[in-house]
């Protein structure tokens, strides 16, 4: 990633940590755009998309990041997280799975053992 683009996707994700999602949104679709191999660009916009109520782009964004970094727990537990918000229990119970499989001593690990907890 180049110096630009890193300025964006960290502009981007601290609009987005402020709630400052018409500014983050340009930017982190900037980000994605000049880096579409970078998981976390496409994490950060998906974050984004979730919280202003486009669920079904936000999810895919989701995907692709998990997609690019199939072992990032972060990653898996945010798009596991969102579909638990849909309603969509099924889809997320294998991701939360896999958390545990990758490691089960993190804090993602414990996010997914408190969710499955519930099922």
């Amino acid at each position: 990633m180049d110096e630009a683009t890193t300025r964006l996707l960290k502009e981007g994700n601290q609009a987005r940590i402020d709630g400052d999602y018409a500014k983050a949104r340009p930017m982190l679709q900037e980000a994605v755009d000049a880096s579409p191999d970078v998981a976390e660009c496409y994490w950060a916009l998906g974050h984004v998309l979730i919280n202003v109520g486009d669920f079904d782009e936000g999810i895919e964004t989701f995907d692709r990041a998990v997609e690019l970094e199939p072992g990032n727990q972060r990653f898996i537990v945010d798009l596991a997280k969102s579909l638990e918000m849909l309603g969509e229990f099924e889809r997320a119970r294998p991701l939360l799975e896999k958390v545990l499989e990758l490691d089960s001593n993190t804090r993602e690990a414990e996010e997914a053992r408190k969710s499955l907890s519930y099922y």
